[in-house]
């Protein structure tokens, strides 16, 4: 656990916490209840402590929102769209109040197009978190079609995955592909909305591939480092070790965000992190509302305080 704070402000200047309101999508009663959000393990310090929270469901619940102290948006999309973000910036103060879109065409760096000057390999992405299948889920108004759930569990199968990359048709995928160089990337990604083509940068501790996660809250972070033979790391596949401070390039790209609660997906490439991904509802891996996750995250839900 380590103490980093994003935009430090005299403690004697900040209001306490007395209720926070968690912002979810209008359609998520089912999926919040899902205990693998980290925010879990917060909202039940929170409680503890005597703070009262308010589980609300679309920006139509904006009375009780503008009642409580904090708000606290978890939308599970890659953009939020008009009406959560009016409201937000109604409200006095808010978690991630500049954080709207955290799609890889607005925050990717290592972006590259056909004719760009790259020899080395590449990684195929969904512009959107997650694969986007959150976004496939909660972002069509109203909620998907029965052609687009089709569409989406196909496209899960993996030659059918394959053959819509080819012809840049694919809106989620279940694992990206990692390619040699541009040559070998269809011309047909490139023209899509949904996929973008970016450097593959990996970083190295002997034959294992390496990724590094900062979950930050407020003044509070938790580092973590995932290290595994596939580089496509993922919890799933890797080791868990930790650190304890991020580097300074790093920081200094959470507060260009404006970036107050997720997680920072980066490896460390030439001494420098290079960011991969941004994620404003991080998961753990188990129950978060287990007794064993409250305790871990006991410390770490105490940066809601230092939210402006």
């Amino acid at each position: 656990m380590c103490t980093c704070p994003n935009t430090p402000v005299p403690s004697h200047l900040v209001p306490p916490v007395r209720s926070i309101a968690i912002l979810f999508h209008e359609r998520a009663r089912h999926d919040a209840e899902r205990g693998n959000y980290r925010l879990w393990a917060m909202v039940s310090n929170w409680k503890a402590r005597g703070m009262r929270v308010e589980l609300l469901f679309g920006p139509g619940e904006r009375a009780k929102a503008l009642e409580c102290d904090v708000l606290f948006p978890h939308v599970d999309l890659s953009y939020l769209p008009d009406r959560y973000w009016s409201l937000m910036q109604e409200h006095p103060r808010v978690v991630n109040r500049r954080v709207r879109d955290i799609r890889k065409h607005a925050i990717s760096r290592r972006r590259i197009g056909p004719h760009d000057a790259w020899d080395g390999p590449v990684i195929i992405k969904t512009t959107n978190n997650c694969g986007g299948f959150t976004d496939a889920w909660f972002g069509p108004e109203g909620g998907p079609s029965l052609l687009q759930r089709v569409r989406t569990k196909l496209g899960r199968i993996n030659w059918i995955e394959d053959w819509c990359v080819r012809r840049g048709w694919a809106k989620t995928l279940t694992k990206y592909p990692i390619l040699p160089s541009l040559r070998d990337v269809p011309r047909a990604v490139f023209a899509s909305q949904d996929l973008v083509v970016e450097k593959f940068i990996p970083e190295r501790d002997g034959s294992q591939y390496v990724m590094r996660m900062w979950i930050v809250m407020g003044d509070r972070s938790i580092g973590r480092i995932l290290r595994s033979d596939d580089p496509y790391v993922k919890n799933s596949n890797g080791a868990l070790g930790e650190f304890h401070e991020p580097p300074p390039g790093l920081a200094k790209r959470r507060k260009e965000l404006g970036l107050d609660y997720g997680k920072m997906d980066f490896v460390m490439h030439e001494g420098r992190a290079v960011l991969i991904d941004v994620n404003v509802t991080p998961t753990v891996t188990g129950d978060a509302r287990s007794e064993q996750y409250r305790i871990l995250n006991q410390d770490f839900s105490r940066g809601i305080e230092a939210v402006e």
